[in-house]
């Protein structure tokens, strides 16, 4: 029997080993349907937000006029279908990257429990990342924290395994990030004609 989406969260988020050890045979539809409401509450409040951000000009302490393109209803509703396409396609992405890792040091239990792992893990992300500057970083420290528990869990490698594999994940992928966005950055000013 699957356990309710709250119930899920709060495991999750201060039980992950329990958590994961739970899900461990779930069916694919179930963890799927978990991501994706998640995505959507994350999708909601990071919308609001930002909408609440542009309202109230934090340099001239006035609202922003009511016509203003931002605050448009259907503008947040394209805004909250695309944070969710994005962060799913995000986390399936991530979740192939990461078992290249987890399959390098050991983990030969399929790439899905690699992708339940990147899914559950996100849980932090998605409940607190919504929250300007500190839900951000404790929603990101958190989940790589679950994620290593649930690559332990899941993949059954030891914590040395287990953590290497993330970080090995989660430092490559910043760094080839980081390089395209320089490269890329780097064509931009090349391009750029020359004053004197």
């Amino acid at each position: 029997m699957s356990m309710a989406i709250p119930e899920k969260i709060k495991e999750f988020m201060f039980s992950p080993s329990h958590a994961f050890r739970k899900v461990k045979d779930e069916e694919a539809g179930e963890t799927i349907k978990y991501i994706v409401i998640l995505a959507v509450f994350y999708a909601i409040m990071a919308t609001v937000m930002t909408a609440l951000r542009i309202f109230i000009h934090p340099f001239s302490g006035f609202f922003s006029s009511p016509g203003d393109p931002a605050l448009d209803p259907l503008l947040m509703v394209a805004s909250i279908i695309s944070i969710v396409a994005v962060t799913l396609i995000f986390a399936v992405i991530f979740g192939f990257w990461l078992h290249v890792w987890v399959y390098l040091l050991g983990g030969r239990k399929g790439v899905w429990q690699t992708e339940k792992s990147v899914f559950y893990s996100a849980t932090p992300s998605f409940i607190l990342a919504w929250i300007p500057i500190i839900g951000t970083l404790v929603g990101i420290v958190w989940t790589v924290i679950i994620n290593v528990i649930g690559i332990k869990e899941l993949q059954g490698l030891n914590d040395t395994r287990a953590a290497l594999s993330v970080i090995l994940g989660v430092v490559i992928a910043v760094i080839i990030v980081v390089l395209i966005l320089g490269a890329m950055l780097l064509a931009v000013v090349s391009s750029l004609p020359m004053t004197v």
